[in-house]
């Protein structure tokens, strides 16, 4: 016979559940963080310790080591490239500079062949009127022959009585006689071509005698002269500057008091300091 007091069995429990309750049974209390100091104590006595260990000091200062070798290598590299640079560019600087003389050295060169041509091209146009003379202010006459005007002036000044319309190539005034507004300009001077040079020279020698009048007599001088002529008056240390044949002269003054004749036949021949 069945008993039937039947023994009741318990019910299955799921691994949650299980997990559940031993989680809840055996719960630890909760850690409190650590405190600013304890931090500092446990960060000090690390490094204390670090800091007396030989093997630390050891790997530190390797590391300190490769580093600072490391770094030494990359600018030793670096100024090696630098210095290769620099190398090149005073190369570079070396054949420039050699350029730049021979440049220099053809420029000069070149400018003492310009300033030959320029002083032979003086020396032709002057020669070519070592026979005219240019007379100044004497007074304009309409269809006046010029000609007769130099002759009158070489017999009734100049006592030169010899001289006649012969010996007279040609004769023109030049210089423009109306200014730009219209006006009568003062008196143009006379050019005058003889077709004696001795006859030329008495009017040289003899226009002395035209002291105390208007009329003045000068040899006609290529513009380049006439500068240089009047550079040597206006030069401080001259006392006087002529010409002669289209030849520039000058009393340069002396250290010791007098002077003496010297050409001038460019700018640099004239003094800036006394002989």
């Amino acid at each position: 016979m069945v008993n039937s007091s039947l023994t009741v069995m318990a019910k299955p429990r799921t691994r949650s559940q299980v997990h559940e309750e031993a989680s809840t049974d055996s719960e630890p209390a909760a850690l409190e963080p650590p405190s600013p100091r304890d931090m500092k104590e446990l960060v000090d006595s690390i490094v204390q310790e670090l800091t007396e260990s030989e093997k630390f000091k050891s790997i530190l200062s390797s590391c300190i080591d490769k580093a600072i070798s490391r770094k030494i290598t990359q600018l030793t590299q670096e100024v090696v490239k630098h210095e290769s640079r620099l190398f090149d560019l005073a190369k570079e600087m070396d054949s420039k500079t050699s350029q730049l003389l021979s440049l220099n050295d053809a420029f000069l060169h070149l400018q003492l062949e310009v300033n030959q041509y320029k002083n032979r091209t003086n020396e032709f146009d002057q020669f070519s009127r070592r026979d005219n003379l240019r007379i100044f202010c004497i007074r304009e006459r309409e269809n006046k022959d010029l000609r007769k005007t130099v002759v009158d002036l070489a017999k009734d000044k100049l006592e030169l009585d010899h001289v006649s319309a012969v010996d007279i190539d040609w004769a023109h005034q030049v210089g423009p006689k109306y200014s730009p507004r219209g006006t009568m300009t003062r008196q143009r001077s006379i050019l005058v071509k003889f077709k004696n040079h001795t006859i030329r020279d008495s009017y040289i020698k003899n226009r002395r005698k035209l002291k105390g009048t208007p009329t003045v007599i000068k040899e006609d001088l290529t513009r380049f002269n006439q500068q240089l002529l009047q550079q040597a008056r206006d030069n401080k240390f001259t006392e006087n500057a002529w010409s002669i044949d289209g030849t520039v002269f000058a009393l340069v003054k002396t250290t010791g008091g007098g002077s003496v004749v010297k050409r001038i036949t460019v700018t640099r021949d004239l003094p800036d300091l006394p002989l």
